[in-house]
């Protein structure tokens, strides 16, 4: 009788133990799939046909002038300054799924308003979309990896993923892009911002099956919308080292920025011919792809972590200085894809050291608010950037170099913070 109770006890304990590594094989694949749903999420909000004769958009369909299309996207920013922590705190108070969910859908009607019709006013409409929506996912889809991971106990893995993400963004670039212009030379500019329609739809519709990973920690909540908005705030006001993290991220970040608007005018100066901006926008964003995924490996080969981040900085500052004085194709190609490729993937590494910094359930407001300090940056030298480009194109490539190696060389950030 004693070995029967012996061996039925035996048979329990491994049923039971089938039983655990089941429930666990479950509770895993169920949160890995937000990721893998993530990258798909990604790659479709990425297709953005219009990346590469963005400026011919305004300028040529639009009939826009260089300073009116600067002057729309100072007002895209200061209304994503607007929206920025009322949507942070939508996802921290409501749910990061809606908020994805909503981001992606308006975004694709705000291509619909966009592609309908040249006017400043209709653009304007487009904008306050595309801000609504913008500040609805920035910070968001990172606060949903971060909880996520920490269902998987990977919390370690957000800047891996985070690169992932976005380089699956920047594929669906590629990819887009030269259809775009090729949309654009046989057919017509508002019918590549048109079709944009398409594939942020899809997007909307994979959100509709992510899990949210945070339902337990709002079940806690007992803030108000207000309360939630303003710890924000707080927390950058009580916490020094995320600032000097946040700042310094920022400004480099936003001088890159504006490489964006620049370079078409760039090829312009270089007599491109508009079929092919969009394959020069498809190499910038390959060379972000291969950047983003290098940058994290390369800094844990470096010792000295802030060395490294100061010599990652300065190099696409002196890309922007000798843009300024070269118009030579076999250089002027390789000098944007040097910034583009420097500047757009150093913010991965603040990722880590930004999140470890910010107390969990209110990440998403608080990344709210530092991507609401960049769009405040952001609205102040748009007009500054359009004076400058009115007066000289190389004077503005000037302007924006020397600003990223002036703040590069007199960072405050020690090597422990990251």
């Amino acid at each position: 009788m004693d070995q029967e109770i012996v061996d039925l006890q035996t048979v329990y304990d491994k049923t039971e133990k089938i039983q655990n590594t089941i429930h666990n094989r479950i509770h895993v694949n169920k949160w890995e799939s937000n990721l893998r749903k993530s990258y798909l999420f990604h790659f479709f909000m990425g297709l953005h046909l219009i990346s590469g004769v963005l400026l011919p958009f305004f300028l040529t369909w639009g009939k826009l002038t260089f300073v009116e299309v600067m002057l729309l996207q100072s007002y895209f920013t200061i209304m994503i300054l607007i929206f920025e922590i009322p949507c942070g705190a939508i996802a921290d108070y409501i749910s990061r799924k809606v908020s994805l969910q909503l981001g992606a859908l308006i975004t694709a009607m705000a291509a619909l308003i966009y592609g309908s019709y040249p006017n400043i006013i209709i653009f304007a409409i487009g904008e306050t979309l595309w801000a609504f929506a913008s500040a609805l996912t920035s910070g968001t889809d990172q606060a949903f990896i971060y909880d996520t991971l920490r269902k998987l106990e990977r919390e370690d893995d957000i800047s891996k993923v985070m690169a992932r993400n976005r380089s699956f963004t920047l594929f669906g670039i590629a990819i887009s892009a030269p259809i775009g212009s090729i949309i654009a030379a046989y057919a017509s500019l508002n019918l590549v911002m048109t079709f944009m329609f398409i594939p942020f739809f899809i997007a909307t519709l994979i959100s509709l099956t992510l899990k949210e990973p945070n339902h337990d920690l709002e079940k806690k909540k007992t803030e108000n919308y207000f309360t939630v908005i303003k710890s924000g705030f707080n927390e950058l006001k009580r916490n020094s080292v995320l600032r000097v993290l946040s700042f310094e991220m920022i400004i480099t970040e936003t001088a890159v920025f504006y490489i964006i608007w620049l370079y078409q005018l760039y090829l312009e100066a270089l007599q491109f011919q508009l079929i092919f901006f969009g394959f020069i926008s498809t190499s910038m964003t390959l060379i972000q792809i291969v950047f983003n995924n290098i940058v994290i490996k390369l800094e844990n080969k470096c010792n000295n972590k802030k060395r490294f981040l100061q010599f990652y900085s300065i190099i696409p500052g002196i890309g922007f200085i000798l843009m300024s004085v070269i118009f030579f194709i076999p250089v002027s190609i390789p000098l944007i894809l040097i910034v583009i490729g420097f500047g757009f993937s150093r913010s991965l590494l603040f990722t880590k050291a930004i999140n470890s910094q910010i107390e969990t359930q209110n990440r998403a407001t608080v990344i709210s608010t530092i991507n609401m300090i960049a769009s405040l940056i952001r609205a102040i030298l748009y007009p500054f950037i359009g004076y400058f480009v009115m007066i000289n194109l190389s004077i503005t490539f000037l302007f924006l170099g020397a600003m990223i190696i002036v703040f590069a060389l007199f960072s405050r950030i020690k090597s422990e913070y990251l």
